[in-house]
């Protein structure tokens, strides 16, 4: 995949395809993370995000003041397999103690009726934040002597193609046949 840089331009299918190879790369670092925890991978994505969402409060996974996070968006938010996500959640709101607590729809916000809700419970914020100092520990390491500005430009990349792509998830196919 990679180019000789010095004969040829950074094309938009080497900047698109180095996501991938990163993600896999970083499965590595996300693998030590977990060591020890129980967790798979798609359970600690899964515990991360809510962690991020209610205690953190971040904005790019939306959520309620309580934390809880609508099944639809946690299956778009999530970075590795979404499959099996309501098995997933069960799974780990069914343990003594749950680490997660799954609600009915919130009809106020326009949810369907039918539709559910999730936030991770103390216990899980107790099991997932070692998980999570590790991963900070692992991000901190991995990119320490990089110069700020590279770091900088590189997150305003990736943030950008996110918003481009969000932006046009209900039309994505749009994006790939070439229309507007």
């Amino acid at each position: 995949m990679t180019k000789d840089r010095r004969k040829a331009p950074v094309e938009p299918t080497d900047t698109v395809g180095s996501v991938f190879t990163a993600r896999r790369d970083l499965l590595h670092g996300v693998k030590w993370a977990i060591a020890g925890s129980s967790f798979t991978v798609e359970e600690a994505d899964l515990l991360v995000s809510l962690y991020g969402a209610k205690e953190l409060d971040w904005d790019d996974l939306e959520h309620d003041a309580e934390g809880f996070v609508a099944f639809s968006i946690l299956e778009r938010f999530l970075v590795h397999s979404a499959s099996l996500l309501s098995r997933r959640i069960r799974k780990l709101a069914d343990v003594t103690p749950a680490l997660l607590e799954v609600a009915d729809a919130d009809l106020a916000s326009g949810q369907h009726f039918n539709a559910k809700r999730v936030r991770i419970t103390g216990m899980g914020v107790k099991r997932i934040e070692p998980v999570w100092k590790r991963y900070e520990q692992m991000a901190a390491k991995l990119l320490e002597a990089i110069p700020q500005r590279l770091l900088e430009d590189h997150y305003a990349v990736n943030a950008e193609i996110s918003a481009r792509i969000r932006a046009r998830r209900d039309g994505l196919s749009g994006l790939f046949s070439g229309k507007p």
